[in-house]
């Protein structure tokens, strides 16, 4: 389809024809097929298929419009369920309707949540031998520059979904709550049960801290940002004037170590629903609560005990102990945390431009519009971006009479921050459809946590669609422009190199914490999420789920003029098009089954000696990852012979490669996880913010050697039988690339 854009011509579609050969735009890897690298997936010259479509989309997305979206979303506090988070959806919905959207729908869940008393702040104290408070923790963080940072509905410090409670008893330092610090602590003879944890946060989930400490017997848990990782330059040099986090700063968030509403666990929350009493929900039963490092410097320089193992002292400028409890006898902490869950209705707003000629295909863009405070950054830098990308598609298709062959459907999600409510809902509720139609899922969680480089997470299948955009993106960094890196894959490439292919970029693997997780995880998928991020040395941009997560700390510190958050725009909206666009597509078949061949090698290296200490075979495992990668690279270079013309041959090699990420979904989930479905890419049971590739088996023997024997006999019988079923489906993604039954 060729359509014209004030005077010049814009070509549409995927297969171009060149001197005789069929050249895949964008196909598999978004490069010339036959090239040296990767049989076609890499190198060489990349068509201009679309490629005036992709300029049109850069010059549009206009700076301002960004900003001004960005300032009407962060005038006040829009926790998930409260009124104002209800206005950030009808303002979502109408900007929509007004933009031209084929359809705008604003889809509503009953679900369990979790708040603090407004009023009564839940606090920490520190008690002497008589009883009395010597120290009690403000419950707040306190206003220090923005306006609205003193707005009336701010809510108190909280951890989402913890246990009310009031508890008194000795505190044990944790350093960052891993399993491997807990264990270290049941080496030295420091015991956790019936003791007050404290932890701080950089390494893994805030979930994952709780209940491994809840695990291990104790009454309460602390969390607190350590200023080694959340203010490294000293704590004078931090917000307002800095990125850092003051010493007054909470970084608050969800302690459930599940997805979606807790109630109504893999099915959707709707009226005809069962819901389980919350007594049998997996939620903690301990109280949790985080604390600023002001706050922790008053527990830590009272803190009894042995002095820490090395590396665990942190930034506050006294000596860390171990504890248990303080150091003047008969001292006590306290903590009396009344956070309560409640029942309640989220939003989720889903708009669509329909497709012209698969509009049951759909290309799906999402981001969460819930926030625990302001949300400068996480989420609405990204919101405020979608919103922007959704007013640039529907200029182009009024000014060009652009109409994408696929739909392209827009979703932004409420109460991502309790846990993936919204998304996981809505993902429950259309499941079968989802399934069958989404050809890939694009997430943009928050559009800027620095202004660094590029940060992608990303199933193989994307890979190149992730390079070529980056490809096409104008730097927004005119230092790096000057040094001859015009686009944002070159700085990208050279601030995120990919050690193990020189010349291109890192990209990480999906673990969870976004609203990409039911789409890769429990659907299959093809997804990814991207952000400009900050420098090495970072746990998370500092002021995360903060109070100062501000309008103007994006505005001032992070990106001033808004150009790292409009190259994301143009970014998202550029995948998209092409998405949507392609006849054939733009799947990485190759890379992905690179990535299983060397996850499986870095199995055998880590766990081989191990496993073949028992007997069993990795023989059959290796056979079918050797097939699937075969099967990739037959598939690449046979799909040149396609028939482009008969739109029954194109609609079969397309479901074919939408087929692959499916085939490594079990449905039965992975050992004792059925909310997590895929076999390949799965988050760790400790973490689930990082992702390990079969982590089904990892889990299984990680720290097997340490389990009494009757424990070691259940985790190999455990380990056998997933081993048995990755095997399977590995092998059934090689098989669903041919057309034979077997």
């Amino acid at each position: 389809m060729m359509v014209t854009v004030k005077g010049v011509t814009l070509a549409v579609g995927c297969l171009v024809f060149f001197s005789g050969f069929v050249i895949v735009s964008a196909y598999l890897s978004g490069w010339w097929p036959g090239s040296d690298e990767g049989e076609g997936e890499g190198g060489g010259s990349r068509t201009s298929v679309s490629e005036t479509i992709d300029d049109f989309i850069i010059r549009e997305v206009n700076h301002d419009n960004i900003r001004n979206n960005l300032r009407h979303l962060t005038l006040k506090p829009h926790v998930a369920g409260t009124p104002a988070e209800l206005e950030t959806a009808k303002w979502v919905e109408e900007t929509w309707r007004a933009q031209g959207m084929d359809e705008v729908h604003q889809v509503a869940y009953q679900v369990l949540l979790s708040y603090p008393e407004k009023d009564t702040p839940n606090l920490v104290r520190i008690l002497n031998d008589s009883g009395a408070a010597v120290w009690t923790s403000p419950g707040r963080q306190k206003p220090l520059y923005a306006p609205e940072e003193a707005s009336p509905d701010v809510l108190p410090d909280f951890n989402a979904y913890s246990a009310p409670g009031s508890v008194a008893g000795d505190v044990v330092y944790a350093h960052f709550g891993r399993e491997e610090d807990f264990k270290a602590l049941e080496n030295l003879g420091v015991e956790v049960k019936g003791r007050i944890v404290m932890a701080r946060y950089g390494e893994v989930f805030r979930g994952n801290i709780a209940a491994t400490a809840e695990g291990r017997g104790a009454v309460g848990v602390l969390l607190y940002p350590d200023p080694q990782q959340f203010s490294p330059l000293g704590e004078e040099e931090v917000y307002p004037s800095t990125v850092y986090l003051p010493g007054s700063g909470v970084p608050v968030g969800t302690v459930f170590t599940h997805d979606g509403d807790p109630l109504t666990l893999l099915y959707p929350a709707v009226d005809s629903a069962y819901r389980m009493s919350e007594s049998k929900a997996n939620l903690p039963r301990i109280p949790i609560q985080p604390i600023s490092y002001d706050d922790a410097r008053h527990i830590l320089r009272h803190m009894g005990g042995e002095l820490v193992p090395s590396g665990w002292q942190g930034g506050l400028n006294v000596t860390y102990r171990l504890g248990p409890g303080l150091a003047e006898t008969g001292w006590k902490v306290t903590m009396e945390v009344l956070t309560h869950n409640v029942p309640t209705t989220i939003y989720d707003v889903v708009s669509v431009i329909r497709g012209s000629e698969e509009p049951d295909r759909y290309v799906i863009l999402g981001n969460h519009r819930d926030a625990w405070y302001l949300g400068g950054l996480d989420p609405s830098s990204s919101t405020a971006a979608l919103l922007e990308l959704s007013r640039v598609l529907n200029v182009l298709r009024n000014e060009t009479g652009w109409q994408p062959r696929r739909s392209v459907v827009l979703c932004s999600w409420g109460a991502e921050e309790y846990g993936l409510v919204g998304s996981m809902e809505w993902s429950e509720q259309f499941h079968k459809q989802l399934m069958a139609r989404t050809t890939a899922y694009l997430n943009v969680d928050m559009a800027i946590d620095g202004n660094y480089t590029l940060r992608a997470q990303s199933t193989p299948l994307l890979y190149h669609l992730l390079f070529e955009a980056a490809a096409k993106i104008p730097n927004p960094d005119p230092e790096e422009i000057a040094a001859g890196r015009p686009t944002v894959y070159d700085t990208w490439t050279l601030r995120r190199p990919d050690t193990d292919h020189p010349g291109r970029p890192s990209v990480a693997i999906l673990g969870s914490g976004s609203d990409y997780k039911a789409f890769q995880h429990n659907l299959g998928v093809p997804s990814l999420d991207v952000r400009y991020t900050h420098g090495p040395g970072l746990y998370t941009q500092p002021l995360y789920h903060t109070l100062y997560e501000t309008f103007a700390a994006a505005d001032e510190l992070y990106d001033r003029g808004f150009n790292f958050q409009a190259a994301v725009t143009q970014m998202w909206a550029v995948m998209a098009v092409n998405l949507a666009d392609a006849q054939l597509l733009p799947f990485s078949l190759v890379e992905y089954g690179d990535f299983v061949t060397v996850a499986f090698d870095q199995l055998v290296e880590h766990y081989g000696d191990l496993i073949s200490s028992r007997n069993i075979t990795l023989d059959y495992f290796c056979a079918a990852v050797t097939e699937f990668s075969q099967a990739a690279r037959n598939f690449t270079n046979n799909i040149i012979n396609i028939n482009s013309t008969n739109p029954l041959a194109v609609r079969r090699v397309n479901d074919q490669m939408m087929m692959v990420e499916r085939a490594m979904i079990d449905p039965h989930g992975l050992p004792g996880r059925p909310d997590y479905n895929h076999v390949v890419m799965v988050p760790s049971i400790s973490n689930i913010y990082a992702s390990t590739a079969f982590a089904g088996l990892t889990d299984a023997l990680d720290g097997i050697t340490d389990l009494d024997p009757e424990q070691q006999e259940e985790r190999w019988d455990q380990f056998s039988q997933h081993l048995a079923a990755v095997t399977y489906y590995v092998t059934t993604a090689g098989k669903v690339l041919s057309d034979d039954l077997w």
